[in-house]
């Protein structure tokens, strides 16, 4: 008997109903979180990285390809990729932000005009600005869609949009962690996804380069907010609590910090895109990872 090739199965199988299945949920990737993630995961040995049979390293395009199939599937969600294409307007009003961090490895770098051009062609919707982050482009989104939403993203920045139907779905290990209000609140001690604009302008953020309160950590942070409820309130308190009053002398010290803080976390929710509801391409999505010799997404199709 002929074996028929996999483009042979895909023309005898095109007037079949698609495996893709869509409900009004969304599921917001932040394609550099994840591509990142996917990549170092199984990058322990240079040498031994995935290839694709023309000898591009694509290790971090099956890792994504793999997990956003999965959860659409799981979700019957229409799938959105957001990406960075700069460091956007935080960069000039501050010219030190995100200044420090490692470049990324050429192996890596490489993947990402990869894993875009698959996604354009199987007709998944990707949004990137150069003067908006992706955070804020997904902030956006999950204000203006309408439905139960689903944020990918390991990314803490995005915590403040956690709301009843805002969930951020955060990869912990091997296991995918699904953060609502509720568990929200019992990772941070009470406090309320909102509040986490004004934690971090407390604590600052290292990964950023945004320098918080000098001297108060993550218990401090939550110590006041659940005192005080937001990072106004505490700088204008004129007397502390005893439990407390160790860090008057520090909030005095750090007030401009932690108010310049506030403003480059906060994330945009009003950026102009536009709202757009997309199939799958499930044919040039196929194709796609045949050629580049993708066995492990190809069993989860």
């Amino acid at each position: 008997m002929e074996q028929l090739s996999l483009f042979d199965i895909l023309h005898n199988t095109m007037e079949e109903e698609s495996i893709f299945k869509y409900q009004d949920n969304w599921l917001l990737i932040d394609g550099d979180n994840l591509l990142n993630r996917c990549y170092y995961a199984t990058a322990l040995d240079p040498n031994r990285l995935m290839k694709a049979p023309d000898g591009r390293v694509v290790n971090g395009v099956s890792g994504f390809l793999r997990m956003m199939i999965n959860l659409q599937k799981k979700l019957n969600a229409h799938v959105v990729v957001f990406f960075d294409e700069g460091k956007g307007f935080r960069k000039e009003i501050y010219p030190e932000y995100k200044e420090g961090r490692s470049e990324k490895p050429e192996s890596l770098k490489s993947q990402f005009p990869i894993i875009r051009e698959i996604l354009e062609k199987s007709k998944i919707s990707v949004y990137s600005s150069k003067l908006y982050e992706a955070d804020d482009l997904i902030a956006t989104f999950a204000t203006k869609a309408k439905g139960q939403i689903y944020i990918l993203s390991n990314d803490k920045d995005l915590y403040q949009m956690i709301s009843e139907n805002i969930t951020i779905i955060s990869r912990k290990g091997k296991d995918d962690v699904y953060i609502t209000p509720q568990l929200f609140e019992e990772m941070y001690e009470g406090l309320v996804p909102n509040q986490m604009i004004d934690f971090k302008a407390i604590i600052g953020d290292n990964s950023d380069n945004i320098p918080g309160i000098n001297g108060i950590g993550d218990k401090g942070a939550i110590k006041l907010l659940i005192e005080y409820k937001n990072l106004e309130n505490i700088l204008n308190a004129e007397e502390f609590p005893k439990a407390l009053s160790r860090y008057k002398n520090k909030i005095i010290a750090g007030r401009k910090n932690a108010i310049f803080a506030k403003e480059l976390t906060e994330l945009v929710v009003d950026a102009p895109i536009e709202i757009k509801k997309a199939k799958i391409d499930e044919q040039e999505l196929r194709i796609a990872i045949n050629k580049l010799g993708l066995k492990q997404v190809e069993a989860v199709l």
